[in-house]
């Protein structure tokens, strides 16, 4: 039992003195490392989905490192100092996980909202028309596949968040900021899903400047069970240069 114990001792010493361990200035500092290992894991998840290995690594390599302004040099010899000292590497873990957790549990304590853009928390209001969009009401679209669309959908909780004959609006103003002679254009659609499992899509092609409105008729037999849409840009602009503006983005949802 005394070597046991020593044995323990020991270790014990080692782990607190390795942690103790100092980071060298030329390593990415703890804070700016987790930031930068949360954001790759978040589009490394995204890039799953995707089978081209080209696509991935653009995603890698020219959204993440630039975005947090480091090279893949950088960040190998971040990852060979943080091995060696695996206390400081398990700690910018948890802290990640925690992240992670916040966020689910943010997501799910948003009623109904799958994806940015909409919350139902407005409904209970009790106005008679209620603004369910909570993210910024501008936003900017470029040829880049990660900011080249924009997804939202709920689902209706079993309540009184809709009544038959509700209706719902989508709507905002389109700018472009073309380069040269670029030919720019955009898809928008929304699609609604009844209880009585009838369908109401609606799509339009935003091709020039102005304000666009995708609205829905009113169900007086029926109530809304879940809703989706989304905003897709593209170009042929081949510097990349060239962009979409929406602004005044809103989705309504109007009372009977």
């Amino acid at each position: 039992m005394r070597v046991v114990r020593c044995v323990l001792f020991f270790v014990t010493i080692l782990l607190v003195a390795s942690c103790q361990v100092g980071i060298p200035k030329y390593v990415m500092q703890p804070d700016k490392m987790e930031a930068f290992l949360y954001d790759y894991h978040m589009v490394q998840a995204m890039a799953g989905e995707y089978s081209s290995d080209d696509y991935k690594e653009k995603l890698y390599y020219s959204y993440i490192f630039k975005k947090h302004n480091i090279d893949k040099e950088q960040f190998d010899t971040a990852m060979q100092w943080y091995s060696r000292y695996p206390k400081h590497l398990r700690r910018i873990y948890e802290n990640i996980t925690a992240r992670l957790e916040r966020e689910v549990e943010r997501l799910d304590n948003a009623r109904g909202c799958d994806k940015e853009g909409v919350s139902l928390d407005f409904v209970f209001f009790g106005e008679e028309n209620v603004n369910l969009w909570t993210s910024p009401t501008i936003r900017q679209f470029s040829s880049n596949s990660l900011n080249n669309r924009l997804l939202f959908s709920f689902k209706v909780p079993d309540d009184t968040t809709f009544v038959k004959g509700d209706s719902l609006s989508f709507s905002f103003v389109a700018d472009f900021i073309a380069k040269d002679s670029v030919e720019q254009e955009a898809f928008a659609s929304i699609r609604l899903d009844y209880e009585n499992d009838s369908i109401f899509t609606k799509a339009v092609r935003v091709d020039s400047v102005g304000a666009y409105n995708l609205s829905a008729p009113r169900y007086f037999d029926s109530k809304l069970k879940s809703m989706n849409g989304f905003v897709y840009y593209v170009d042929d602009d081949t510097t990349a240069a060239s962009r979409m503006l929406l602004r005044d983005i809103s989705l309504m949802k109007i009372k009977p």
